[in-house]
């Protein structure tokens, strides 16, 4: 997956996901969305075919260590649900 980083500073960050459709975006918004440390999170997606989805994240505290916490939240409940499929 690429991403193009259009903003990041120490509040706020805008991320585009260049190769990846809205589902990677909205799962790591609705993540951040939990925080208390978050005042605005979003996904904007300019043209619906043509558009690439960004991520837009306005934070109390560090912008980019909210996300990567959020990132890796999500690694672990991915984990945790391929722990619990039965292997053949």
């Amino acid at each position: 997956m690429k991403l193009n980083i259009l903003e990041d500073e120490p509040k706020s960050m805008i991320i585009e996901f260049l190769d990846a459709d809205r589902g990677i975006a909205e799962l790591i918004k609705e993540k951040l969305e939990a925080s208390k440390e978050i005042s605005f999170v979003g996904v904007i997606k300019e043209h619906p075919e043509a558009g690439k989805p960004r991520l837009v994240i306005k934070s109390e505290k560090n912008a980019r260590t909210l996300l990567l916490k959020a990132i890796e939240s999500i690694q672990d409940e991915i984990k945790d649900l391929s722990s619990q499929l039965p292997k053949k």
